[in-house]
């Protein structure tokens, strides 16, 4: 239940966000509650349990402004320390952050390239709703290209 979660670990709280988040189960007070009892203790998360909660906190759209400014600290101050498939997760976090907060998310243009190299070289990853939506366009007789990827290698 949500008043037991100031009792999870870094890593329980980082897993069960990115649990939803993957599912694409939309829980805003579960998110809410999460961050409420994560934030204080965000030093305490390693560098996987931050990325996990960033990835998490974009793809439910939770980017509430007090909540995110602490998150992204965190993640500016563990930088050095992300793993290839943490810093393409912050690249989608810093995406959606540079657009709803802009101010917020100065990151010096090293560390942007940094990021989006992480990002470009994974797989990309259709979800079951693209797949989806493709089966009917095909069953339609749509011609579309199931995996559109930008010159900036964003698919």
């Amino acid at each position: 239940s949500v008043p037991r979660l100031a009792e999870f670990k870094p890593q329980e709280l980082s897993i069960t966000v990115w649990a939803f988040a993957t599912a694409g189960v939309m829980a805003p007070e579960l998110f809410d509650a999460v961050a409420a009892a994560a934030l204080p203790r965000l030093g305490e998360f390693d560098s996987q349990n931050v990325a996990n909660t960033a990835w998490s906190f974009a793809c439910a759209g939770c980017l509430v402004l007090d909540r995110i400014a602490t998150l992204f600290d965190r993640v500016i101050e563990l930088f050095s320390t992300f793993e290839a498939i943490d810093l393409s997760q912050l690249y989608q976090f810093w995406l959606l952050m540079s657009i709803e907060h802009p101010d917020l998310c100065q990151v010096e243009p090293q560390l942007q390239e940094r990021l989006r190299r992480a990002y470009t070289k994974t797989t990309p990853r259709p979800s079951r709703l693209q797949r989806d939506v493709s089966a009917v366009l095909c069953r339609l007789g749509w011609t579309h290209e199931f995996e559109y990827v930008t010159e900036e290698g964003i698919s």
